[in-house]
Formats: C-alpha cells, sequence, structure tokens
C-alpha cells in the first residue's frame, strides 16, 4: 500500500508541474495576444505593423525578469544557467548566464544581469558555423515569419527593411585577421545588432548574427 501511495503522489505531482508548465505557456501565449508581450517563439513579431512599441519575450525571458524567476522558466523548461565564457571563472554566471539543454547544447540565448539581478539584456545568436545538432535546438528556428527569415537568412537589406538603415561600427577581430566585427545600433528600438564579415569576400556577406535586445531610449 506504501508503494502505491508513492507512485500515485509521484504521478499527482508530475502532472500538477505538467498543468503549471502548459498554463504558464497559455499565459504567455495570451499575453502576446493582447498585445502587452510579443513571444517571438509564438508570433511574428515584424509582421506587426506597432512591432517597435511591443515588449518582446524571448522564449519565455523578458527584460526586468528576476535571476530567481529566470532560474525556475529556465528549470520547467529544463534548461541550466550556465557562465557565458571562462572569464567568470567557469562555474558562475553572476553578470551573464547562457542557457544550455540541460545535458545538452547552447539554445542561442544569454541573459545578461545587473546589480539587483534583474535581466538588462537578452542576446539571441545564430553562428553559421555551430555544430549541426546546436544549430538545430537554437532558438531562432522556432521564430516566425518574417522573424524567423531576419534571423536564419540574415542579410543587411533585411536588417535596412525591418530596422532601418544607420552607420556600422566595425572592429577587426584580434590578430589582424581579415574578419571584421560589426555594430548597428537602433537604441529607440532597443536593439542592438551584430555580424561579421569577410573582406576577402567580394562583397562581403555578413553572416554569426547576434541580436541585443535591451531598453529603448
Amino acid at each position: 500500500m506504501r508503494s502505491i501511495s508513492r507512485n500515485a503522489f509521484r504521478f499527482a505531482m508530475v502532472t500538477s508541474l505538467c498543468v503549471l508548465f502548459y498554463a504558464q505557456e497559455s499565459w504567455l501565449y495570451a499575453r502576446s495576444e493582447n498585445g502587452h508581450t510579443v513571444e517571438l517563439t509564438q508570433v511574428d513579431l515584424f509582421s506587426l505593423s506597432d512591432w517597435q512599441h511591443k515588449t518582446v519575450s524571448v522564449n519565455g525571458f523578458i527584460l526586468g525578469m528576476t535571476r530567481a524567476k529566470a532560474s525556475e522558466l529556465a528549470q520547467a523548461r529544463r534548461l541550466k544557467l550556465l557562465p557565458v565564457s571562462l572569464s567568470e571563472g567557469g562555474r558562475s554566471c553572476e553578470a551573464s548566464c547562457a542557457l544550455y539543454q540541460d545535458g545538452g547544447n547552447w539554445i542561442g540565448i544569454d541573459l545578461f544581469f545587473d546589480s539587483s539581478d534583474r535581466i538588462t539584456m537578452i542576446k539571441v545568436g545564430v553562428p553559421v558555423d555551430a555544430y549541426p545538432e546546436v544549430k538545430k535546438v537554437n532558438v531562432g528556428r522556432q521564430f516566425k515569419g518574417l522573424t524567423y527569415q531576419f534571423f536564419n537568412h540574415y542579410t543587411d537589406g533585411l536588417r535596412k527593411r525591418f530596422l532601418g538603415d544607420v552607420e556600422g561600427k566595425e572592429k577587426s577581430s584580434i590578430g589582424g585577421a581579415s574578419l571584421t566585427y560589426v555594430e548597428y545600433d537602433y537604441p529607440q528600438l532597443g536593439l542592438v545588432v551584430h555580424t561579421t564579415i569577410d573582406k576577402r569576400d567580394h562583397p562581403p556577406k555578413p553572416f554569426d548574427l547576434e541580436v541585443d535586445f535591451v531598453r529603448a531610449e
């Protein structure tokens, strides 16, 4: 009887967690639909006429979210917060964290926190030279319509079409190689676009897209 009760309890707990998770999913979708928040894995941001005035959510993570809430959400999605680089000793992620599958690969999202432990920037990266298994789980694969096109088939033409034309800031890579990093700032939109170009190509083609979602000015 005791083992049956224990199994029944475990079943009830799992069921409750599943209900909670799907309720959270429904809540995010409802918020997307009623205009408060646009969840990029559910709604095509760039198809909205007033997208510049929307609050963006990426896989449920949103600017201003506390580290505690981000950790809870990551756990619910079977993700782990790990250091972005070895610059933090490889054991903690005080200022920035990368989101990985539990026991798996990076999903293309980095979270940056301020001193009050709230998210101040969400970076979405779509590297072209990643392993196939990494590309497969990249969050950009879940985006919709024009937003999917922008992240997965990026061109400067698409950037100018959706965001407008601004002058890029170039920075050569370490070692003086032909690779050059280019940054496009859109403070009024709360976006920073990073690409890499190889100046040996004629014309240079951008690759390794990264987009920072920050507070709009």
